[in-house]
């Protein structure tokens, strides 16, 4: 024991000398018990880190008025972490259970780890009092991926002095160098709910901004493990649907696969898939969509969302809801097989992904061909957001039926630097290469934009032009072309430490203009906003703004010139921890001639920890909109009104088990003066039973319905009812 305790002694001495916070990690022979109580002899091992955290809210920089207590020990297995929060008032403790990375009002701690100490890339671990996990990445090039899962351990309890938490972070679920010796960047986050304070270890922003290169650094890794772990996901889903308007009106359906993770070394893995996991559980909300272009919808498949950020490419490259999609008689596109390659190694990050799917076909005419999908991206960084990256997409269609070959490319360079820490400058340049274009002329996109932003001010300024031609839209999202977009932004953000009352406030002024060559005006425009959070964190922001006239060369066949106009926005919201939380929005404008306006509202209740009830209310309409009339073949003035319902209901019985209900009305009239009015109405409603009966596997029970408008008179027509389970087992090898 004196020789394992003699490390600890020497470093206490030197950090004693030195000013920087000591953070030290000691290997030990044997693991902790994770009970949510550090109370064994051995973590008596580990040097305690009893430094004051420093608050960003409410008042920056001062000490948080409770202590907290950090502990670290590692073996070949884990990292584990020891947290002691101490509290002089724990009766007043706030207390939620909630699902898995849901956002926490309640007391919570978490630690980042910087694992290759490079300033840019880390992971964050976090539990609330009632032990729910949340955990992700951030990175100074891709921003917060917190769709990024571990499996690791956690456990918390309470007593009349605080609160106490417990990790144990397995080093397979991390990537790092392979140095014998390691220094990693590490930071630690607390809240305390009765006095409004967050905090960290290493000071952050005043506004609460994370940057990983003033984190501090975590000293006395050695000889980690190299972690080439297997880990397989074998499925099996079932599911039996009910259609009274089809031909066969019971519908069994049933699936399974296997999902493969390899662990090719302490920085790199591949995922490898079988008909892969792709179901998604959770139903895209409905929503109004005015625009010219299809809604983008938010990826919930689990192998896209897993490292994500790598594949968040320039101009909008990738768009992962292409693979897998709908086809035209509403049935999904099946993915027969996928890969992922990803990792880090010396500043370089990589991500390669390969998708096939299958054709989908009806009374023997294809609907969809079947596809090969491939996407790439390597990125070399420089530290602190400096980057230089290069992007690539291309998708196959083979020649099927009576289908020809088929193909799209694209590619595209981008680069950024960051200059002593305030001023940013990033360009990119890229373009597409598609079979049915035509002469690859026109087909390119440019984007540069200069930043400069510290904790009181930034502004913003830059320019993209994609070209006519240029067309992702096989495997990516594009919208309008042809049009240079220029924009320009400033704004102040200003604490009130100290001040009961107010939190803090910003101001913000956004301008843009957007013309073609030609000298058409496609967009212009100029908006001042501005908000203040209040110490008890209500929040209260509105917004004003102006357009100039502009020209919408997608409008009727040859576009439409639409007069200037006002608008203007109003949100505010009260403190999300409480028993009763709403957020009030409305937002007025001028809206092709006519006027628009949009208002909503979302109530939540939480009458107990364990129990949320939400409801949310969506009212948007337009009146006197000149809009072309296809069905007249004239100009004519269009009227929408849209409205939503939305109802949500959790019950969480403990961290691993929970049931949801979750439902949509909706209703969607359009009234043309020249022809007759059009009406839309739908509701759908899914409960749903998951649990996690061992770390890392799930399984689901879900029971729905949904109603579509009838195709003639707009209203309901009958229900489609759906049972479906899935059951996912995690096995490491």
């Amino acid at each position: 024991m004196i020789r394992k305790l003699f490390p600890v002694i020497l470093f206490s001495l030197t950090a004693a000398a030195s000013s920087q916070i000591p953070v030290q990690a000691a290997r030990v022979d044997e693991a902790p018990e994770i009970d949510g109580i550090p109370d064994e002899d051995i973590w008596e091992l580990a040097i305690p880190v009893n430094e004051d955290f420093i608050q960003h809210r409410p008042d920056c920089g001062e000490p948080m008025s409770e202590r907290t207590e950090i502990r670290l020990l590692y073996d070949d297995r884990a990292l584990y972490v020891a947290l002691t929060m101490y509290d002089s008032h724990p009766e007043e403790f706030t207390r939620a259970l909630t699902p898995r990375d849901h956002d926490f009002s309640s007391e919570w701690i978490g630690v980042w780890l910087d694992t290759f100490n490079d300033d840019n890339n880390a992971y964050f671990f976090f539990t609330n009092i009632e032990n729910v996990q949340q955990d992700g990445r951030l990175c100074e090039v891709g921003g917060w991926d917190s769709n990024w899962d571990a499996v690791w351990e956690s456990a918390t309890a309470s007593s009349d002095s605080g609160w106490t938490a417990e990790y144990a972070i397995p080093f397979a679920v991390l990537r790092y160098s392979d140095d014998i010796e390691q220094v990693w960047g590490v930071n630690f986050k607390r809240t305390m709910t009765r006095t409004n304070e967050s905090a960290f270890l290493f000071r952050m922003g005043d506004n609460g901004w994370i940057y990983i290169r003033d984190f501090g650094e975590l000293h006395g890794l050695n000889n980690l493990p190299d972690s080439r772990r297997i880990e397989l996901r074998p499925y099996g889903a079932g599911k039996i649907q009910y259609q009274p308007d089809s031909e066969e009106q019971w519908n069994p359906w049933g699936n399974a696969g296997l999902d493969c993770r390899i662990g090719i070394s302490t920085n790199a893995s591949l995922d490898l898939t079988i008909n892969p996991d792709f179901g998604q559980i959770e139903a895209d909300p409905d929503e109004v969509n005015l625009s010219h272009w299809e809604s983008f919808l938010r990826e919930k498949r689990p192998f896209f969302l897993e490292g994500a950020d790598l594949f968040d490419l320039p101009f909008n490259l990738f768009y992962s809801r292409r693979i897998g999609s709908v086809a035209p008689n509403g049935e999904i596109i099946p993915i027969l097989g996928g890969a992922k390659l990803t990792g880090a190694s010396r500043g370089f990050r990589f991500g390669l992904l390969e998708a096939y799917t299958g054709r989908i076909s009806e009374n023997g005419e294809m609907l969809e061909p079947a596809a090969n999908y491939s996407v790439g991206h390597v990125l070399k960084e420089f530290g602190d957001g400096s980057f230089i990256g290069a992007s690539m997409t291309s998708t196959d269609i083979p020649q099927q039926e009576n289908q020809d070959y088929s193909y799209g490319r694209s590619g595209a360079l981008d680069a950024q630097i960051r200059i002593a820490d305030l001023h940013t400058l990033y360009g990119a340049f890229g373009g597409t290469w598609n079979s049915c274009a035509g002469e690859w002329s026109d087909n390119l996109a440019y984007k540069g934009t200069y930043s400069f932003k510290n904790e009181r001010f930034n502004c913003s300024t830059g320019f993209s032009y994609r070209e006519e031609n240029f067309n992702a839209n096989m495997i990516g999202y594009t919208t309008s072309t042809g049009a240079v977009n220029s924009w320009a932004h400033m704004g102040l953000f200003h604490p009130f430490p100290g001040n009961p009352t107010l939190q803090d406030a910003s101001v913000n002024i956004y301008g843009h203009y957007n013309q073609m060559p030609c000298g058409e005006i496609t967009s212009r425009g100029i908006n001042l906003n501005s908000g203040v959070s209040f110490s008890n964190r209500y929040n209260i922001y509105g917004n004003i703004g102006y357009s100039g006239s502009w020209f919408d060369r997608y409008e009727g066949p040859d576009g439409a010139e639409y007069d200037p106009g006002m608008s203007w926005g109003l949100n505010c919201s009260t403190d999300s921890r409480k028993i009763f939380y709403f957020y009030l929005w409305g937002n007025g404008s001028t809206y092709r001639n006519g006027t628009r306006r949009y208002f909503g509202t979302w109530l939540n209740l939480k009458p107990a920890p364990h129990v949320s009830i939400g409801a949310g209310i969506d009212w948007s309409s337009t009146s006197d909109a000149l809009r072309y009339n296809w069905d007249s073949d004239a100009w004519d003035m269009r009227d929408t009104d849209w409205k939503s319902l939305e109802l949500s209901c959790s019950y969480m019985f403990n961290t691993d088990l929970s049931l949801s209900l979750v439902s949509q009305i909706s209703r969607f009239e359009s009234d043309y003066g020249l022809s007759e009015a059009s009406e839309s109405n739908d509701h759908w409603m899914n409960i749903l039973l998951s649990w996690q009966f061992k770390p890392g596997s799930m399984f689901y029970f879900m029971a729905g319905e949904n109603a579509d408008s009838d195709e003639v008179t707009g209203e309901y027509g009958e229900p489609d009812f759906t049972v479906f389970s899935k059951l996912t087992w995690f096995l490491p090898i």
